[in-house]
């Protein structure tokens, strides 16, 4: 089994998601991303879309921001609290580490952080190699497979 996503998934995150993987190709000294994501193909969906739902939210925050600072500017007699912006996240390393995904990151907020944790919870569920449903097994090395996964790991024991 490889502990490495296959190229052509990495590439897609990173051009989908570029200010969250700008780090992608980065110095050893700075970032763990240099080594790429370490995992199977199976959870690259979950990645996507926990992506997806950050960049997506990170966004909104700077229009929210923006268009309540207009509002104020245009309506000084009703003014409205000027929403945050939510600090840009930049991913530092994305691995499996006791059968689920880990996903390290720099900025973001409380509901990021609550992002990131669904996502890892959902990968206790979802088969590291293929993405079907699945189950955390060990003992040893401990992984989420599903039972062709499973078995297959087991032959080549």
């Amino acid at each position: 089994f490889g502990i490495k996503m296959r190229e052509e998934l990495d590439k897609q995150l990173c051009e989908k998601y570029p200010l969250m993987f700008k780090d992608r190709h980065g110095d050893p000294m700075d970032t763990l991303m240099c080594w790429g994501f370490e995992h199977s193909d199976g959870w690259y969906q979950i990645i996507n879309n926990l992506c997806d739902n950050i960049q997506h939210y990170i966004d909104w925050s700077h229009k929210s921001h923006a268009w309540d600072i207009k509002w104020n500017e245009e309506h000084a007699d009703e003014p409205r609290p000027v929403r945050e912006i939510v600090p840009q996240v930049v991913v530092d390393q994305v691995k499996e580490k006791f059968g689920t995904l880990r996903f390290y990151y720099q900025g973001g907020d409380d509901k990021i952080d609550g992002m990131v944790r669904m996502a890892e919870s959902m990968s206790a569920v979802m088969c590291e190699q293929c993405g079907a449903p699945a189950t955390t097994r060990g003992p040893g090395w401990i992984r989420t497979l599903c039972d062709t996964h499973e078995e297959e790991y087991q032959k080549r024991r």
